[in-house]
C-alpha cells in the first residue's frame, strides 16, 4: 500500500517538472506561467510582440481529462495588462468539445469572453482551438510587458503568455494637419506613420477612420454627415487608432461652418442646334442656333453671349465698311474682323484656331477666344450633349 502511493507521488512530481510540448501542426512549446498543470490546459504557436491592434497567435484549450462536461459549463478565457478583446474568433472544434461550444466577450469587461458548453460532453478526450482573435491595448496598458492568457471555471487551470506590449517606434511619427479645405465638400490632409490607422473625430463625435498612405500621407473628405452641423465654430481632431474608445498623438484644428452664400453667378448653357439657351435656370430664345463648322470649331451668337455678361447693345460697335465688330467691356477693347483669325483684346493681337462669320444675319464668334476675350477661362463641354456652359456674374441689379 505504501509502495504504491510512492509510486503515485513519484509520477506526480515527474509530470509536474516535465516541460509541456505538444503537436499543434508542428511541435511547439505552450508557453505555460505559473500552470497548474490540469489535465485542461492552454497551448499556443507562439507568441507576438505587440505594439497596437493585432490578431493573436493560433491557441488551444486542451482537455486531456478523460471527464464528461456538464451542460452550461463555462470556461472564462481573461487576458491582462489593459488588453481587451475585439471580435468572435474562427472556432475548431475536436474530440468531445465537437458541436458543443459557443464563444461570447463580455459585453462589460471586454478583457474577459466566455467559451460555453451547450451540450453535455462524453467522458473521452478534445480541445477547443481558437484561431484569428484580435485583440487590442487600452490606456492601462503597459509597455514591456507579457501579455498572459488565463483559462478559468471553478478554479483557474493555466496560463500562457501570448504576447510583450512594446510601444511602436512608428507612433512615435506625429501626425500633421497640412491642408483644411473648407466650401461644400470639406477635407483635410496630412503625414503620419505609414500604413497605420486614424480615426477622424468632430467635436468629440467619431466620423470613421482611414488608413495612412505608404508615402506616410493621408487625406480625409467630409462625409455627407458633415452638411449637418451647425453654423458656427467646430473641431476637427484625427488621432492614431487602436479600437472605438481609444486613440492618442491626436492633432486638432479649429474650423468655421458660414452660413449659406447668395450665389452671385449665373450658369449659362448653350447647346449646338438649339435655338434656345438658359441663364440662372431660365430659358432665352436665339435668333440663330450655335453650330460647329467644318474646322470642327463650336461658334457661339456674338450678341447672346454679350447679353448674358452684362455687355449693353451699345457697347458693341459694327463697321460695315471694314467688317469689324468692337466691343467696350469692363475696361477691355475687343475686336476682330469676319473672316480674319485675328482677335484683338486691348492692342494685343491673338490668332483664332477659325474665324468669326455672319449666318442668318447674326454674328458668331469661335468658343473659347470669345469666352476668353470676355475672361471666362473656366468653360465647361459636355461631348454627350453638345452644350458648352460657363459661369458669369449676375448684374448687379440682380443682387439686390
Amino acid at each position: 500500500m505504501k509502495k504504491k502511493l510512492l509510486t503515485c507521488m513519484v509520477c506526480a512530481f515527474a509530470f509536474c517538472c516535465t516541460p509541456l510540448s505538444v503537436c499543434f501542426g508542428t511541435t511547439v512549446k505552450a508557453f505555460a506561467v505559473d500552470s497548474a498543470f490540469s489535465p485542461i490546459y492552454l497551448e499556443t504557436t507562439g507568441t507576438k510582440e505587440v505594439t497596437s491592434a493585432t490578431n493573436l497567435s493560433a491557441f488551444r484549450i486542451k482537455d486531456e481529462s478523460g471527464v464528461a462536461v456538464a451542460k452550461g459549463t463555462v470556461y472564462a478565457l481573461t487576458i491582462d495588462n489593459g488588453f481587451i478583446f475585439q471580435n468572435t474568433p474562427e472556432i475548431f472544434l475536436s474530440g468531445k468539445y465537437r458541436e458543443k461550444v459557443s464563444f461570447e466577450i463580455d459585453s462589460q469587461d471586454p478583457s474577459t469572453a466566455y467559451i460555453t458548453i451547450d451540450k453535455k460532453t462524453s467522458d473521452s478526450h478534445g480541445f477547443i482551438e481558437i484561431q484569428n482573435l484580435d485583440i487590442a491595448p487600452t490606456k492601462k496598458s503597459q509597455t514591456n510587458t507579457d501579455i498572459i492568457l488565463t483559462l478559468s471555471s471553478t478554479t483557474t487551470y493555466d496560463t500562457i503568455k501570448v504576447g510583450t506590449y512594446k510601444e511602436s517606434s512608428s507612433y512615435k511619427t506625429a501626425i500633421t494637419i497640412q491642408s483644411f479645405q473648407g466650401g461644400e465638400k470639406p477635407s483635410a490632409s496630412g503625414m503620419a506613420a505609414s500604413g497605420k490607422k486614424l480615426q477622424v473625430r468632430i467635436d468629440g463625435e467619431e466620423y470613421g477612420t482611414i488608413t495612412v498612405e505608404d508615402d506616410g500621407t493621408w487625406n480625409y473628405v467630409f462625409p455627407y454627415k458633415y452638411s449637418n452641423l451647425e453654423e458656427g465654430s467646430h473641431t476637427f481632431a484625427i488621432g492614431y487608432y487602436q479600437n472605438e474608445k481609444t486613440w492618442f498623438g491626436t492633432v486638432s484644428k479649429e474650423f468655421e461652418i458660414l452660413p449659406p452664400q447668395t450665389k452671385t453667378t449665373a450658369t449659362v448653357c448653350f447647346t449646338v442646334g438649339s435655338n434656345t439657351y438658359t441663364y440662372d435656370g431660365r430659358t432665352g430664345y436665339l435668333e440663330a442656333s450655335p453650330f460647329i463648322d467644318g474646322s470642327g470649331r463650336t461658334l457661339l451668337p456674338l450678341r447672346a453671349v454679350a447679353n448674358t455678361l452684362g455687355v449693353d447693345t451699345k457697347e458693341i460697335q459694327w463697321d460695315e465698311k471694314t467688317q469689324t465688330i468692337t466691343i467696350v467691356y469692363n475696361q477691355k477693347t475687343i475686336s476682330c474682323t469676319i473672316g480674319s483669325n485675328v482677335l484683338t483684346v486691348n492692342g494685343v493681337i491673338s490668332e483664332m484656331d477659325t474665324a468669326p462669320i455672319i449666318s442668318n444675319g447674326v454674328t458668331f464668334l469661335p468658343l473659347r477666344p470669345l469666352l476668353n476675350a470676355f475672361g471666362i477661362t473656366d468653360v465647361n463641354w459636355d461631348d454627350t450633349t453638345a452644350t458648352v456652359s460657363y459661369e458669369a456674374e449676375k448684374p448687379a441689379l440682380e443682387n439686390i
